[in-house]
């Protein structure tokens, strides 16, 4: 009987525990350029990997509350024309109709990035590490 109560509790936290969410959008959240975002989303935090036409990324995203507008989070990866070698943001988004909602995402960050001296046409074997700003604009379905 113990065991049927201790499976029970599992099964119903797993079942309620969130639910995958897809969205495209351009910025580094989306993997550069162009791009789409599939997550893992509870409550308040979603988790995900993006790919886009020059790049990929993967990162998280929390809210400062349920079912708030504003969330931060933490995304990195790499895209082709200016990061190579590598970014990683902190970002802040606004999710126009709430977090859990399906809608327009607009956001920003601040981070680094690092690239081949010359660019992708031109490698002369030295990586340039730089202060950026990201911005993103995305819908979620």
């Amino acid at each position: 009987m113990k065991t049927s109560i201790i499976a029970l509790s599992f099964i119903s936290l797993f079942s309620s525990a969130g639910e995958y969410e897809t969205s495209i959008g351009l910025g580094h959240e989306y993997g550069g350029v162009l791009g789409a975002q599939f997550a893992y989303k509870t409550e308040s935090t979603k988790y995900y990997a993006s790919l886009g036409l020059i790049g990929m990324s993967a990162g998280f995203q929390t809210t400062f509350s349920e079912n708030s507008k504003h969330a931060y989070g933490l995304v990195a990866g790499r895209e082709e024309l200016e990061s190579e070698d590598g970014f990683i943001f902190i970002t802040y988004d606004y999710h126009l109709d709430g977090f859990a909602d399906k809608g327009w995402v607009i956001g920003t960050g601040i981070g680094v990035t690092r690239e081949d001296e010359g660019g992708w046409w031109l490698n002369r074997g030295e990586t340039k590490t730089s202060t950026s700003i990201t911005l993103n604009l995305g819908y979620k379905f």
